[in-house]
């Protein structure tokens, strides 16, 4: 776009730069807020956010991981390692969940921050190992338990926070350590 103003039959031209921008159908209260500029994005302050535009969801296991909020890391992991089909998959199958809290406690270990272990060489082993092929609950637990990953991990050292929690393709089970 270009505008062009002739003073003392001097020629001046201004160059107007356009934003790119995303208009919700909906309609919503117009507020006047300060406008903050990120990068190529304009972000205003109080404005309506949530559900439009994100990603939805299926209730199987993958999709209960990314939806709990205590439980986002791990949810990233199974994405950023490429696994989502195993979550996803038809089942059954069982989920030993690590929270946010057991994850952090991982990457501490692993001498990684929470950002830097989304690019760890082992994380697709390690989220692997916390999906299993059947249907477990607290009830039928066996002792050990051998992982998608191959691993046979004893189901006595878990410390669970919450069992049984009922998914479409899984039954999942919320724990406070990473299996590394």
């Amino acid at each position: 776009l270009e505008l062009r103003r002739t003073m003392d039959s001097t020629t001046h031209t201004f160059a107007m730069l356009a934003q790119k921008f995303t208009v919700s159908a909906k309609a919503v209260a117009t507020t006047k807020h300060t406008v903050a500029k990120r990068g190529n994005s304009i972000v205003r302050r109080n404005s309506k956010g949530g559900e439009e535009g994100a990603r939805a969801y299926n209730n199987d296991a993958f999709g209960m991981i990314a939806k709990a909020a205590s439980y986002s890391l791990f949810g990233a992991a199974i994405t950023k390692s490429g696994v989502e089909d195993e979550f996803t998959c038809k089942g059954p199958i069982t989920v030993f969940a690590p929270n946010d809290d057991a994850f952090a406690d991982f990457c501490k270990a692993q001498g990684l921050s929470k950002v830097e272990i989304m690019t760890y060489a082992g994380l697709k082993d390690v989220v692997l190992n916390h999906v299993a092929k059947g249907a477990f609950t607290a009830a039928n637990m066996p002792a050990e338990v051998t992982m998608v990953s191959g691993k046979t991990v004893a189901t006595s050292t878990f410390n669970y926070k919450k069992n049984d929690i009922k998914v479409d393709n899984a039954t999942i089970h919320a724990i406070t350590a990473v299996v590394a």
